[in-house]
């Protein structure tokens, strides 16, 4: 792979777009804002998303033309948040990616039927299994901004493919990991950014370290049930596929869906936490989805539904505290 087109324009799309720029992969760059489109080409930098990076545009081609990016490489990876995601497909001809590998780095459930970004795709798309992969794992962009060290997994059916892509992601602060688990990992995924909205939420009614662990403990458990419910294979939850992404979302100060949860917890709405927050936190989506996923499948997961009557519901969160207490151990 020497090149590839990104689209998306958030913190998680500019570390990504950073780590592949510094092996040498040309990257067509896809933003929504002419603004940043102009600020890319002539400073080098997002100026909405990572400001402080400095990126290699010497080996970026930036455009808000959705078509143009799309047409000049033969691997596509999307990070658009998930609300966003039909309407960017809406505007790609499926024709365009018929001969295309398609990765997601996208973290929600998608559309009226909830169903995963990978999934999504390949319906609109008619990809088959061997034309996609996605991105996992925890690695939040801040810490990949300043080469912190992080492990990735690239999950999906074509291990040929995907190991020969590895190599443009991988790097001293960088170790990839492959997966065959693509339901799995990305159910996973989704699910602990609704652990970090809860945790966040523990944090702004100040429970105590005590009380945290035991929700991450019950999280661990509700994130087992779920991937036997939805029939993905058996896997190593300790493993940093699953349960790393799921421990740094839940406890790291990077964690825009435990900021997100912290705001909710200090008593501000979810519209006011929103308006603080100044950008997605894929687990308000996540949890409306997968809580329509639980609820077919007859699950109970207390953590879960504590996010949801508090977000949907709009309950207080100190009171749904109280009762989620007595519905954990």
């Amino acid at each position: 792979m020497n090149e590839i087109s990104v689209i998306g324009a958030g913190s998680w799309a500019t570390a990504l777009v950073k780590i592949l720029t510094e092996n040498s992969i040309h990257v067509n760059w896809y933003m929504r804002r002419s603004e940043q489109v102009r600020a890319i080409n002539k400073d080098a930098v997002n100026p909405d998303y990572l400001s402080f990076l400095k990126l290699d545009n010497t080996k970026i081609y930036a455009s808000d033309q959705l078509d143009d990016v799309v047409a000049r490489s033969k691997v596509i990876l999307f990070v658009v948040p998930s609300a966003q995601l039909d309407r960017v497909c809406a505007a790609i001809p499926k024709e365009d990616l018929a001969e295309k590998f398609v990765i997601t780095a996208i973290k929600g459930t998608v559309g009226p039927d909830n169903l995963l970004p990978s999934a999504y795709l390949a319906r609109y798309f008619e990809l088959t299994d061997f034309q996609q992969a996605i991105i996992a794992g925890p690695c939040h962009a801040e810490e990949i901004a300043r080469n912190k060290k992080t492990y990735m997994t690239l999950c999906g059916s074509n291990e040929t493919v995907i190991r020969k892509i590895s190599s443009g992601f991988a790097s001293s602060y960088m170790q990839i990991h492959y997966s065959p688990d693509i339901l799995g990992v990305e159910y996973a995924a989704i699910y602990k950014n609704v652990v970090g909205i809860v945790c966040g939420m523990a944090e702004g009614l100040h429970y105590g370290d005590n009380f945290m662990a035991v929700l991450v403990a019950n999280a661990i458990d509700e994130l087992g049930l779920l991937l036997r419910a939805v029939g993905a294979p058996p896997a190593r939850l300790g493993s940093s596929t699953y349960l790393g992404d799921l421990l740094v979302t839940g406890y790291s100060a990077h964690s825009r869906n435990r900021t997100f949860g912290k705001y909710l917890g200090q008593g501000y709405s979810v519209f006011g936490a929103r308006q603080l927050m100044g950008m997605v936190a894929e687990g308000y989506f996540a949890t409306k989805g997968l809580m329509a996923t639980v609820s077919s499948l007859g699950l109970n997961l207390p953590l879960l539904q504590t996010a949801y009557r508090v977000l949907y519901k709009h309950m207080a969160a100190i009171d749904e505290f109280k009762l989620l207490e007595r519905n954990i151990k």
